[in-house]
C-alpha cells in the first residue's frame, strides 16, 4: 500500500477518485483538505449546530457535533483513505481525527468531531476545512464490497433525538451524492474542474520536451558509444559509417536541442 502524492491525486481526478464540489486550493502534497457542510447536530440534544444568522457551525465546549462533509467523494476499489486531524483545529481544543475511507465508497463523510476546550469553536461551512483525507493504493483490488450508506444515515438513525429538516434530508439525498456517474457529471461539468484540467494538461505540455529529449540524448548517447566501441568489428559493414554519423547528430542535436529548453526554462522563470 502506498500513499497519493498531489500528482497521484491529480492524475486520479475523475477516473480512480471523484470528489465534488472540488477546490485545488484544498490538495496538499500528500492530501486532500474537506471542508464542512451546513449540516451539524449536536449529539447532546440532536439540534443543528448550524447558526443560520452568523453562518457558522458552533462547536460548543466540552461538545461533540456530527458534520458532514460538504465534498461527495468515490474512490475505487484500489483505493482507500483515512482520515486526519488539522493542526490549526486541534490546536485550538478541536480533538483528533481518525476514522477510515472504504474502497469503492461513494458520498460525503460524517465526521464526528468534539471541543475539548472551554470556548466554543466555530467554524465557516463550505469554506473551513477541517479533516485531512490521505488516500492509499491498495496492492490488490479489494473484495469486499463497502457497506456504509451516502451520508451514514445509520450512525443518525441511533441518535434519535437528530431529527432532520426537509432541506437537509434534499440536501442528503440529492442523486450526484450517492451514483458513480451523475458525480463525474457534477465534477467534469463544474468551472473549477475545467480550469485545474486546463492547468494540468499546461503541465504537462511544458514537460514534454524533456520527456522526449532526455531519452533521445541518452539513448542516442549510449548507442553512439557501443558503435564507437565496437568500430573495430562493425566497420567492415556497409552500414556503419552512415548509421554512426546519423547518431552523433541526432546525439548533437537532441542534447544542444535540451540546452535550449533548459535554458528558455531558466529565463522565463
Amino acid at each position: 500500500m502506498s500513499t497519493l502524492s498531489d500528482i497521484d491525486i491529480k492524475r486520479e481526478l475523475g477516473k480512480k477518485n471523484k470528489k465534488y464540489p472540488f477546490n485545488e486550493d484544498n490538495l496538499k502534497g500528500g492530501s486532500y483538505n474537506l471542508t464542512a457542510s451546513k449540516l451539524a447536530w449536536r449529539i447532546q440534544d440532536g439540534k443543528s449546530a448550524y447558526d443560520s444568522s452568523k453562518n457558522q457551525i458552533i462547536i460548543p465546549a466540552s461538545s461533540t457535533v456530527l458534520i458532514q462533509t460538504n465534498e461527495a467523494i468515490w474512490v475505487s476499489k484500489k483505493i482507500s483513505g483515512t482520515y486526519h486531524s488539522k493542526v490549526y483545529w486541534v490546536s485550538k481544543g478541536m480533538g483528533h481525527i481518525g476514522t477510515t475511507l472504504d474502497p469503492d465508497y461513494i458520498g460525503v463523510s460524517l465526521v464526528a468531531v468534539h471541543n475539548h476546550s472551554e470556548t466554543s469553536i466555530e467554524l465557516e461551512p463550505e469554506t473551513d476545512t477541517f479533516v485531512s483525507l490521505i488516500f492509499n493504493y491498495l496492492q490488490t483490488t479489494s473484495s469486499i464490497p463497502h457497506t456504509n450508506d451516502p451520508g451514514r444515515p445509520d450512525v443518525l438513525k441511533l441518535l434519535p433525538q437528530v431529527v432532520l429538516t426537509p432541506e437537509e434530508r434534499r440536501w442528503l439525498d440529492e442523486p450526484f451524492r450517492k451514483n458513480i456517474e451523475l458525480l463525474r457529471k457534477k465534477l467534469k461539468e463544474s468551472d473549477t474542474f475545467k480550469k485545474f484540467k486546463k492547468g494540468f494538461l499546461g503541465n504537462l505540455l511544458y514537460s514534454l520536451p524533456y520527456i522526449i529529449l532526455i531519452p533521445l540524448t541518452v539513448i542516442s548517447f549510449c548507442l553512439y558509444l557501443y558503435l564507437d566501441d565496437n568500430r573495430t568489428v562493425l566497420s567492415q559493414k556497409d552500414w556503419y559509417n552512415t548509421i554512426i554519423t546519423i547518431v552523433d547528430r541526432i546525439t548533437f542535436l537532441a542534447f544542444g536541442a535540451l540546452m535550449v529548453q533548459f535554458t528558455t526554462d531558466v529565463r522565463r522563470s
